[in-house]
């Protein structure tokens, strides 16, 4: 009886914890923090794209998602080290910090303003 309830707990171990696992970006996807220093004095022009694992969702990577929110609480409205303004690499982590509902008053430097368009009148009515 003993070696089947091992077998029994060791077999929920592996479904649990296979289901948990989630697969990390791709080396070129990965969100440069500066390694996780907090102090930084400026920020560094990411170099590519976002993936899956930083855009929430069933495919998104906790950890990751939330060093990059961490970053952008920090240090979002930083100039960049180089004196330039954000390419579209870094428009693009901006753009996926926004999507995920964080508060852009830490990005307000460098976030597009979103503009609503001006309502149109339902027919009929003025």
């Amino acid at each position: 009886m003993i070696p089947r309830r091992l077998a029994a707990a060791a077999l929920l171990a592996i479904v649990v914890l296979s289901g948990c696992a989630r697969p990390g970006p791709s080396d070129a996807a990965r969100f440069n923090d500066q390694s996780g220093n907090d102090a930084v004095a400026c920020l560094v022009h990411q170099r590519y794209q976002p993936d899956p694992a930083y855009e929430g969702g069933p495919r998104a990577n906790t950890l990751l998602v939330l060093t990059m929110l961490h970053y952008y609480v920090a240090n979002g409205n930083k100039p960049y080290c180089d004196g330039r303004l954000p390419g579209e690499m870094d428009r693009a982590w901006v753009n996926a910090y926004l999507r995920l509902g964080a508060d852009p008053a830490h990005v307000v430097r460098y976030a597009k303003p979103i503009r609503s368009s001006p309502a149109t009148p339902v027919e009929g009515k003025p």
